[in-house]
């Protein structure tokens, strides 16, 4: 019996050790890599149920003449709390995650975008007016923010997107994403994963406007937030 325990908490190690994002455990003085990378798409995921394609859009260009990091605290991405093991979970400690490069962050998802059927170029559209199919689009990371919840991650994206449409008029959106997932050791690649996934929901967000931008429908309007 105590061999068959061993031979659980040996195997259960390696599985632990195997796990791609776990990379090492954070410390203040680390910012973490702020490296996009987008979530498997259904279809491609392993043993999932084939699903419809994400492509939102047909041929249509995306300018992106701006790309900032508008967030009052440039310096930080969240923050780890680690809990006392004990029925009223008292904090031990409290750790800031530093934030690395967000503006690259950003623009790394947003070049993800070819995934839902745009083509994101740099840049401002040219004076000629290019193709019909085409929306330009500033945008501003608001928040990115990730903390730890119980044995979770959890974390929440903002970006504030600013449509150019004909005739130089702009209408402005705000697009929210959250992402979770479980945490296991606390790691850098934890909280980017989860960040990632926050980023992603939001981007997925902007896409599906400017997808009805580029067929020429207006936008939804904007839903209240209580």
């Amino acid at each position: 019996m105590r061999l068959c325990h061993e031979q659980l908490a040996a195997a259960a190690f390696a599985a632990l050790c195997a796990l791609p994002t776990l990379s090492h455990a954070l410390t203040e003085s680390e910012p973490l890599s702020m490296v996009f990378e987008p979530a498997l798409e259904p279809a491609e995921r392993p043993n999932g149920v084939p699903a419809a394609s994400l492509r939102l859009a047909r041929n249509c260009t995306l300018y992106l003449p701006a790309i900032e990091d508008a967030r009052s605290n440039k310096a930080n991405a969240g923050n780890l709390t680690v809990m006392m093991p004990t029925v009223h979970a008292t904090p031990r400690s409290v750790q800031s995650l530093r934030s690395g490069d967000a503006t690259a962050w950003t623009r790394g998802a947003l070049q993800s975008l070819g995934r839902y059927g745009f083509q994101a170029v740099p840049g401002a559209p040219p004076a000629s007016g290019g193709g019909a199919r085409q929306v330009a689009a500033d945008v501003a990371l608001r928040l990115a923010h990730a903390w730890s919840a119980g044995l979770n991650l959890v974390s929440h994206v903002v970006l504030k997107v600013s449509y150019r449409l004909p005739g130089g008029e702009t209408v402005a959106r705000q697009y929210h994403g959250m992402g979770t997932r479980t945490n296991w050791t606390s790691a850098n690649g934890e909280f980017m994963s989860v960040l990632n996934l926050g980023l992603e929901e939001a981007v997925r967000g902007m896409a599906s406007d400017a997808a009805a931008l580029c067929d020429g429908r207006p936008l939804p309007e904007p839903v209240a937030v209580p």
